[in-house]
Parts: C-alpha cells; sequence; structure tokens
C-alpha cells in the first residue's frame, strides 16, 4: 500500500521538479559559413545554443574567433590543408560536418609555429563540436507519507491542484536530492545533519539540528530551535514560522505572498469578465428599453426590407438566365435535363464538387507554376476560376429553376397561371419566386408580433431549399461539362407532343386575349379537332 502511495505521489512531485532539473542535449551546428578566397579561408559556425565559432587564416595571419594566434605563409602545408578541409566541407551539414570537423589533423610536415597554430585550430574544433557530459540521473526524492489509506493521498493531491503554480515556484531550483514528508510532524535532533533538502506537506517541522539545503513547507508550521542551522533559504506556502534563535544563511520567504496567489489573479480575472457582461447586458437593455415604441416600426420596415432584398435577388437571378437563355439556350437545356432526370446524382456529384474546389484551385495553380509558359497562365488561374466556379453554380441554379418553374406550370395553382412552358423566360422566374417563397413568407411573418420561430423555420426551410437546388444544378454542370456534352438523349415523342399542344394552347388563349369570341371559338374548334 505504501509503495502505491509513494509512487503516485513520487510522480506528482517529479512533474513539478523535471522542468527544473538539469537538461543536456547535443550541440548541434545549424549553420556554416565558408569563404576562400586568394588571400583567405575562413569558416564560421553557429551553434544551436546560440555559440558561434570563427577560424580563419587571412593575410598571413591564423585567427580564432578575431584573435590573432600564429602566422602563415600561402601555399604552405596548413593552408593547403585547411583550404582542403573547407572544400570538403561545403557538402556537408549536421552530423557528417561535426565528425568530419573533428576528425581534421594538421599535416605533420610543419614548422614549429606553424605546428602550433594548426593544433590550435584543432583543439578549438574539438572543443566547440563535443558534446557536453550527459546529466546526471534524476534520482527520486526520499519519500515518507504519514497516511493510513490511499484516499487521503487523493484528497491532500487533489486540494493541491489549485496552486499548482504556487508550489512549482516552491520547489523551484531543488532538484531531485529532496527527503519529502507528506501528512506527518519532522523533527531534526540537534547533532543531525539533513543531506539536500526538505519538503514538508501539511506537518510541522522541528529543527534543532542541519539542513545542508533549503526548507519548504507547505501547510504547516516550522520551528527552528536554538542552535538549529538552514544552509539554504526557508520557503513557505501558507505555512507560519517560528525562530527561536535558530539560523537561517539564506533567506525566508513567504512564495504565495511574493506571487500574488492564483486565488487572487484568478478572482481579478473572473471580475473583470463579470463586468464586462454587465455592462454589456445594461447597455443591451437601455437600448431596447430606451425604443420600445419603436419596435413594431422597425418590425415593418425590417420584414419589407427583407422581401425587397428577395426581389432584388430574384431580379438578378432572372438577367442572369436571360443572358443564358439568349447567349447558351443548348447548355442550359442539357444541365436541366440531366438535374430534372437525376435529381439524386446530380446532388452528391455537387457536393463532392464543392469539397474539392479548393484543392484543385490550389493543386492547379502549383501545377501551372511547374512550367515557364505556364506562369502567366497561373497568373490568370487565380481569379478566372473561382469566376468559372461561380458561374457554374449560377448556371445550375437556373436550370433549377427552370425546372421548377415547369413544374408550377402543370401544377395547375391559380397564382402560377403566368407561367408559360414554351417560354424559359417565364419558367426561370417563376421557378425564383418558388424558391424564394420561404424567405419571401419569413420576412412577411416577421412584421407580426408572437412569429419568431415560425419566420426562423421558414429561413431555415428557405436555406435548405437554396442550399439544395445549387448542389443538384452544380452537380448536373459538372455532369455535363457545363452543358456540352448531354447525359440524356432529347425528350421522347409523348414530351415532344406535349410540348406542342401546350404552345397551341398558348397560341388560342393569345388569340382570346385579343378578339374575345375567335379565343373561344379557337378553343372550340380545338375540341372538335
Amino acid at each position: 500500500m505504501l509503495r502505491t502511495r509513494d509512487a503516485l505521489f513520487g510522480l506528482a512531485l517529479l512533474a513539478l521538479l523535471i522542468p527544473f532539473g538539469g537538461q543536456g542535449q547535443e550541440r548541434i551546428v545549424i549553420s556554416k559559413e565558408i569563404s576562400v578566397g586568394r588571400s583567405e579561408a575562413a569558416l564560421g559556425l553557429e551553434f544551436a545554443d546560440g555559440g558561434r565559432l570563427s577560424l580563419a587564416l587571412r593575410n598571413g595571419s591564423v585567427l580564432v574567433d578575431g584573435e590573432r594566434v600564429g602566422a602563415y605563409a600561402a601555399g604552405d602545408a596548413l593552408d593547403v590543408a585547411w583550404r582542403a578541409l573547407l572544400g570538403e566541407a561545403v557538402a556537408l551539414e549536421d552530423g557528417p560536418l561535426s565528425q568530419r570537423l573533428r576528425a581534421w589533423s594538421p599535416p605533420v610536415a610543419l614548422e614549429a609555429e606553424e605546428l602550433a597554430s594548426a593544433r590550435r585550430f584543432q583543439e578549438t574544433l574539438s572543443e566547440a563540436l563535443s558534446s557536453p557530459a550527459p546529466p546526471s540521473p534524476l534520482t527520486p526524492p526520499a519519500l515518507s507519507v504519514g497516511l493510513e489509506s490511499e484516499e487521503a493521498l487523493a484528497r491532500i493531491l487533489l486540494g493541491q491542484t489549485s496552486r499548482l503554480a504556487v508550489l512549482g515556484e516552491a520547489l523551484k531550483g531543488l532538484g531531485s536530492d529532496i527527503r519529502l514528508h507528506i501528512d506527518e510532524d519532522v523533527e531534526v535532533a540537534a547533532g543531525e545533519t539533513v543531506q539536500g533538502n526538505l519538503v514538508v506537506i501539511q506537518g510541522a517541522a522541528r529543527i534543532a539540528g542541519t539542513v545542508d539545503g533549503d526548507v519548504v513547507v507547505v501547510d504547516g508550521t516550522l520551528d527552528l530551535l536554538e542552535g538549529s542551522v538552514v544552509r539554504g533559504d526557508v520557503r513557505l506556502v501558507d505555512a507560519e514560522v517560528d525562530q527561536e534563535g535558530g539560523v537561517v544563511e539564506g533567506e525566508i520567504r513567504d512564495v504565495e505572498a511574493a506571487k500574488g496567489g492564483m486565488g487572487g489573479e484568478i478572482a481579478d480575472r473572473v471580475r473583470q469578465e463579470m463586468r464586462k457582461e454587465i455592462r454589456a447586458e445594461l447597455e443591451a437593455e437601455r437600448h431596447s428599453g430606451g425604443s420600445a415604441l419603436l419596435n413594431p416600426v422597425r418590425r415593418v420596415l425590417g420584414g419589407v426590407g427583407g422581401v425587397l432584398q428577395n426581389v432584388v435577388a430574384i431580379f438578378i437571378l432572372g438577367l442572369v438566365g436571360l443572358a443564358v437563355v439568349a447567349f447558351a439556350p443548348q447548355n442550359l437545356d442539357t444541365v436541366a435535363e440531366v438535374a430534372r432526370r437525376a435529381p439524386g446524382r446530380a446532388a452528391m456529384v455537387g457536393l463532392a464538387g464543392t469539397f474539392l474546389l479548393i484543392p484543385v484551385w490550389v493543386l492547379g495553380f502549383v501545377a501551372l507554376l511547374v512550367t515557364i509558359v505556364g506562369i502567366p497562365v497561373a497568373i490568370a488561374w487565380i481569379p478566372l476560376f473561382p469566376l468559372a466556379a461561380v458561374a457554374g453554380v449560377l448556371l445550375g441554379y437556373v436550370a433549377v429553376a427552370r425546372n421548377l418553374g415547369e413544374w408550377l406550370a402543370d401544377s395547375g395553382y391559380p397564382w402560377t397561371d403566368w407561367i408559360r412552358k414554351s417560354n424559359s423566360m417565364t419558367t426561370i422566374t417563376g421557378g425564383l419566386v418558388g424558391l424564394m417563397a420561404a424567405f419571401l413568407a419569413a420576412h412577411v411573418l416577421g412584421i407580426v408580433p408572437f412569429f419568431g420561430f415560425l419566420k426562423g423555420l421558414l429561413m431555415s426551410v428557405g436555406v435548405m431549399a437554396t442550399w439544395a437546388a445549387s448542389l443538384v444544378g452544380f452537380g448536373a454542370v459538372l455532369l455535363t461539362r457545363a452543358g456540352r456534352r448531354p447525359e440524356y438523349p432529347p425528350r421522347d415523342l409523348d414530351d415532344a407532343w406535349e410540348q406542342v399542344v401546350d404552345e397551341k394552347v398558348d397560341v388560342d388563349a393569345g388569340v382570346n386575349a385579343d378578339t374575345g369570341e375567335r379565343g373561344a371559338e379557337g378553343t372550340g374548334g380545338g375540341d372538335d379537332a
């Protein structure tokens, strides 16, 4: 049982101590600078820890970090060997570079002065590139727990979680040479010496002997009796100290008081957030209360404004439909046919195409940049691809609107009498009104009080209808390559005959509008036929 508790709290304490322990890592070369000329052969190194090293043969002088340490002659053995080393180092990086520089040795056939300079180069390189000695392994703290159950230990750990930052500050720099006591009293007798640091959590410490390190007391008391000596500091976290003649060679400090307390910092932050929220609520209440009489007017203006926005949107999309009918009627027919016959398939393709738009845009730009000829095209690709995607969505949306308009023309609803299947513009406009109907109804209901939920529901239906129409239309555009490749053959004879009959009825209705009786006779003649 005790071993389980020791391991548990030992891990918790090590989590606080590890960031402050010694850390060893190899010295890594992150950059090199090689300069070789007629009168110079220089090497500059920069290490990951921020250190730098400069070795150079320049104008007859041997330089180490800018300090002259000897002389050489141009073309002598040292000059040739050093230049050869720099020639190899140009193609090396990181580990291989360090190994080659450490393995370099000066030529044997050198004069005494040149040999001393070359050895200085060799020693400097070896010292600068050698890895530091690995740190000593972290030894676990000596742990003593005066608890009867693991539940008590868990309560202590949970009780300290709100002050982990303060505990971390209190244990900072202690290393691993620690005697740790939890929930028990500790006594250091006269003549006894504690090697390392003494940490007491929720307990009383009576010291009459000597502690070579620091003393940390958390939620407890510390008595420094006559003749006691603490070689380091005394750190207190919610603790009291009674110095009865004891000597502290370091300083006595209240860690929580020095840090200002985590609780106080959090409380200040919470108070600031509460002030902001209360201020925002009061400001909103003041604005709403001050203009309560204007709320009906605002509702009416908001509803009318929303209806006008939808009407403008229908007008703009109608102009797009007019342009498509005028310049690409066959493309519109092909896209509308696919959207009518296979809406599910078109919607799935449209959804996939929507997710692939950005990757295709980026990959296409990168692919064009690879070749020199494609660079001008890549520059044009950046704005043209999004414009083409928007044009495809608009073409598909107009095609779906035309299909919906044709369906409304066949539905027989009283308000759809003005839609003629023989006139693409009336079918497109009727379909646009049908797609926008949920939005129009939502804005009208927004004028009436207590219909907020119904308005929100209609707005959601409108968004879903717009999204579905866009996906089906965009998918049909992708399947037909913008209407250039028909997916289905033209409509069968029954559909063609139905269209001819509809056109005949439309013509008769037009005559009826002009002459009255002649329209009636024409209709009767059609029945007899």
